[in-house]
């Protein structure tokens, strides 16, 4: 039996129609080569028919808040400034995403796979990336603020100058990642491996271990 698409109300059959006609560049065979132009609604209906895979699939500016889209395979897609947030994308492969100054605000992104993926300005604020795989991600000037990162994996990413207020980083590795003046005031870094890290000109104010502690870890 077809499922039905799950249509949140920010893109339902009336008021978002406009954004569901955006036009869209999907390889729909994986073994072509060339891509060809759908829309958002039909990618959502080939989504709903039981495919998962729409890697490289330009995605530039698209509008998507709330869609339920779990498992969805993004491999290498641009994604930049797309409106993702409060998103529902458990378990999906975003490797090698391009999710420039992308919204992932409030987005459910828990063992979601992110490595090497460009998220620099990106706004993931209050965002769950529970379990998510970040390594060598690039996230640069991104906004977590309050964003649940337990247990992730985030070796060498570069997190440089990002906004980590409040964020629970508790049990992350952070191996040889780049902290470099990133806002980590009010973060929870317990347990937390950070052995070969940099945090050059970071703000740990209120963080939980204090500082003389992630300063000996970093070591």
């Amino acid at each position: 039996m077809r499922r039905q698409i799950r249509w949140p109300r920010q893109l339902g059959r009336t008021g978002g129609q406009n954004r569901l006609e955006q036009h869209l560049m999907v390889n729909v065979n994986p073994m072509d080569s060339q891509s060809i132009v759908i829309t958002m609604a039909e990618v959502l209906d080939l989504y709903a028919s039981g495919r998962r895979d729409f890697s490289r699939l330009d995605f530039h500016e698209a509008w998507m808040p709330g869609l339920v889209l779990p498992g969805i395979d993004l491999t290498q897609a641009d994604l930049r400034h797309a409106n993702l947030s409060d998103a529902v994308l458990v378990g999906a492969r975003l490797g090698g995403c391009n999710l420039w100054r992308a919204s992932l605000a409030g987005a459910n992104l828990a063992a979601v796979n992110l490595a090497r993926a460009v998220l620099i300005r990106a706004d993931l604020s209050r965002a769950d990336l529970n379990q998510a795989t970040l390594s060598y991600g690039d996230l640069r000037l991104a906004t977590l603020h309050q964003v649940i990162l337990r247990e992730a994996d985030l070796r060498h990413a570069n997190l440089s100058y990002t906004d980590l207020r409040g964020a629970d980083l508790r049990g992350a590795n952070l191996r040889g990642a780049d902290l470099t003046g990133a806002n980590l005031r009010g973060a929870s870094l317990s347990t937390a491996g950070l052995e070969g890290a940099c945090l050059d000109r970071v703000w740990l104010d209120g963080a939980e271990p204090p500082y003389p502690e992630l300063s000996s870890a970093a070591r």
